[in-house]
C-alpha cells in the first residue's frame, strides 16, 4: 500500500519534471493536476480503502469522463450517515452501492464538471455554500448552490432525453 502510494507521489514528480521542458506539456500538465488534486486522489483512496481493487466501468459523457464504482463496497464509505445520498463524486469518481439511474448519474456528472473548473477549490467552497444556507436558516444541502445546479442540470439532460424519444 505504502508502494502504490510512493509510486503515485513519484510519477506526479516526474510529470511536474517533464513538464517544465516544455511550455505547452506544462499547461496540460498543470491543468490536469488542477482538476485531478485532491478529488482524483481521494477517488482513489476511498475505492482502495473499501477493499475495492478497480472501477466498475468509465463512461466519457462529451468532454468528462466519468470513473464509475458502482459496488456493494462502496456501503462502507457512503453509509458513514454524513448525507443521505444515493451516490458521491470526489474528483472523476462516482460512488455508488449499484447501478446509477441516468438521472442520478446526470448530477453527478454536473458535480465532475464543477470539480473540473475549480479544482483543489471545489470543497471548500461547497462546504462553505452549505454553512451560508445553515446561516440562512435553510437547508445546507439540498439548498447548496453546487446541489441545485447539479438537480437542474440532470433535469435538464433528463428532459432533452425524453423529448428526442426513442433512437
Amino acid at each position: 500500500m505504502v508502494f502504490y502510494y510512493a509510486a503515485i507521489i513519484l510519477d506526479a514528480w516526474l510529470a511536474a519534471i517533464r513538464a517544465l521542458t516544455s511550455r505547452r506539456r506544462a499547461w496540460r500538465s498543470l491543468r490536469g493536476a488542477w482538476r485531478a488534486l485532491p478529488g482524483d486522489l481521494m477517488g482513489q483512496t476511498v475505492m482502495r480503502g473499501c477493499g475495492i481493487p478497480a472501477p466498475t466501468r468509465i463512461v466519457d459523457a462529451g468532454v468528462v469522463s466519468v470513473v464509475l464504482v458502482e459496488h456493494p463496497n462502496v456501503g462502507r464509505y457512503l453509509g458513514l450517515g454524513f448525507i443521505p445520498v444515493q451516490a458521491q463524486t470526489l474528483g472523476r469518481y462516482v460512488f455508488s452501492r449499484g447501478p446509477i439511474p441516468d438521472h442520478t448519474l446526470e448530477h453527478e456528472i454536473e458535480h465532475i464538471r464543477q470539480w473540473e473548473r475549480l479544482g483543489p477549490l471545489y470543497l471548500p467552497l461547497y462546504f462553505g455554500s452549505s454553512a451560508v444556507e445553515l446561516l440562512r436558516g435553510r437547508r445546507p444541502y439540498w439548498d447548496n448552490g453546487f446541489e441545485v445546479a447539479a438537480r437542474l442540470r440532470a433535469d435538464r439532460e433528463m428532459a432533452v432525453r425524453r423529448d428526442a424519444g426513442p433512437s
